[in-house]
């Protein structure tokens, strides 16, 4: 998972709930320009330039129509506050459990918790989380049961958050053209594979 949040202080947080309710759904192609905007906002924070790797639209509205589905949190404005991009990666080279060493039959069961964007003004508000649990109810669980997600090693607030929800850290590794990740995993059989001792940085 890409992340470039960080988390706000609880006043902020307060008074940014009261102001702006959330409701949190499945994305359709009419929130286009709004995932987008979000997405732009992401790709120019220069805090934490190697935290987020952006996708372009032609990426997104893939995975809206097939490849996956985008989960939205919609403002009391109707703006797009944040999104949740899930991708189904099948046996393509993009799947997260060729690091974890899975075979053709696991790969086929991954689903990749892709990117996470809350907008800086309504940061704060547990929107990463909810959208998230929002994500997983969507899943056809009897077809998708390893949940994936990478976080770059420093970005504290979204390990956190992805750990709080069952996803553990499996592995570290340089994704994405040579940038560090940990590569965590979420098995919902809940008899899966150890990795204990592939848990080492590559280098």
């Amino acid at each position: 998972m890409q992340n470039n949040q960080s988390p706000r202080s609880n006043s902020e947080s307060n008074s940014n709930f009261e102001k702006e309710p959330f409701r949190i759904r499945k994305a359709e192609m009419a929130d286009m320009d709004g995932i987008m905007a979000v997405m732009y906002e992401a790709q120019n924070d220069k805090t934490h330039p190697d935290w987020f790797v952006s996708d372009d639209e032609e990426y997104v509205r893939a995975h809206m129509k097939e490849h996956g589905f985008v989960i939205v949190a919609q403002a009391a404005d109707d703006s797009v506050a944040g999104f949740f991009l899930i991708k189904y990666p099948a046996n393509r080279a993009d799947n997260l459990g060729i690091y974890l060493d899975f075979d053709e039959e696991q790969l086929s069961h991954i689903a990749v918790m892709d990117s996470a964007v809350v907008s800086s003004t309504c940061r704060g508000n547990g929107l990463q989380g909810r959208m998230l649990e929002a994500a997983e109810r969507f899943l056809d669980t009897e077809q998708y049961y390893y949940l994936m997600c990478t976080i770059h090693p420093d970005n504290q607030f979204s390990r956190h958050n992805m750990e709080s929800h069952g996803y553990k850290v499996q592995k570290t590794a340089l994704c994405y053209g040579g940038l560090p990740r940990c590569i965590l995993l979420k098995d919902l059989t809940g008899v899966h594979k150890s990795f204990e001792g592939i848990a080492k940085s590559d280098k």
